[in-house]
């Protein structure tokens, strides 16, 4: 299961849309999230969490999030490998 966009192209259509929905019902981000970078950190958990939720595999979320196909992967053998080294 692939989503029809990923990486930047997929966080910057959630961004879009949580930013709409929260001028719609008069949400300061501002206020909920004090700094852009809280604010870019809770885009991409909401949007792991909605893959996740809709059926994707962790693996699957992961990838479409970070836009590369082996991101998981790599994350997973580097992971790995700092353990086995530690």
């Amino acid at each position: 299961m692939k989503p029809a966009i990923t990486g930047t192209e997929l966080l910057n259509k959630v961004q879009s849309t949580l930013i709409a929905f929260a001028n719609e019902k008069g949400i300061s981000l501002q206020a909920e999230f004090g700094t852009a970078e809280k604010f870019k950190q809770y885009v991409i958990a909401f949007t792991m969490r909605f893959l996740l939720d809709s059926g994707f595999s962790v693996p699957e979320a992961f990838n479409a999030v970070m836009g590369n196909q082996a991101a998981y992967q790599q994350l997973a053998e580097s992971v790995w490998t700092k353990l086995a080294t530690n």
